[in-house]
């Protein structure tokens, strides 16, 4: 049976319940403003505590004499709505079937002017390339030449990273959070419900929730991912 508690809306009906307030005093459109507002802070809490069960891999085909790969998620008309967390690694492949790790360098790392693709290839090996971040973008050296074959091999650029979730649109939205947390999220929601409210009194309790909640959520979520293992001892006895 599908659970009961995961959307947006279901966590609406908890807030407007212990602000006792309806839809008509708290619409949908009020909420949906003060929910993203507290689940991006909550996401980047729980990325810092364990980044690897929110890392993915996104792959790009390489392209002749392109040395500049946007992000997935980001475009010009949403720079920041989305995109990147954190960086993790990069792997290029110049000719779809061997792979390198591509090492991170600073521009000021490049000794010679960028602006021709043969300066960067002179320096840089294709069994050693690197990359830089920059507007958005990742950055390769060498630079991919139609020698490499690169149109006949698909998905030879991977990212790992920490993407950014995209904000929730509708109260139909899941929030990309454990649901045991999803009650973190209400009360901070109503921190921003009862200051609007004038319920000075209750928004302190709530934001004392709202930190108790974030605390707990980093005692729970801190190592997921690390398990101690039960180690039987042999003993030894006499049965004489």
């Amino acid at each position: 049976m599908a659970s009961t508690f995961q959307t947006l809306t279901d966590v609406y009906s908890d807030v407007r319940f212990n602000a006792g307030k309806d839809s008509n005093t708290l619409e949908d459109a009020d909420l949906l403003r003060i929910a993203n507002k507290y689940y991006f802070p909550m996401f980047r809490e729980l990325v810092d505590l364990n980044e690897e069960l929110y890392a993915e891999i996104s792959s790009a085909d390489l392209v002749a004499s392109q040395r500049e790969y946007i992000l997935p998620t980001d475009s010009s008309s949403t720079p920041f709505g989305g995109g990147l967390i954190k960086l993790q690694r990069v792997e290029i492949s110049y000719d779809g079937s061997n792979w390198y790790v591509a090492s991170p360098i600073s521009l000021q790392e490049i000794a010679t002017p960028t602006i021709l693709d043969v300066d960067l290839n002179n320096i840089y090996a294709k069994s050693s390339p690197v990359y830089w971040f920059k507007d958005r973008s990742v950055w390769i050296a060498p630079v991919p030449g139609s020698s490499d074959g690169v149109a006949a091999s698909n998905a030879n650029l991977r990212i790992f990273w920490i993407k950014r979730p995209g904000e929730m649109t509708s109260g139909a939205s899941v929030p990309e959070l454990p649901k045991d947390f999803l009650n973190i999220l209400g009360e901070g929601m109503l921190i921003d419900v009862f200051r609007r409210f004038g319920r000075i009194n209750d928004m302190r309790l709530a934001e004392t929730r709202w930190e108790r909640g974030l605390l707990n959520m980093r005692t729970l979520e801190a190592s997921p991912d690390t398990e101690q293992p039960l180690i039987f001892k042999a003993q030894r006895k006499n049965y004489k």
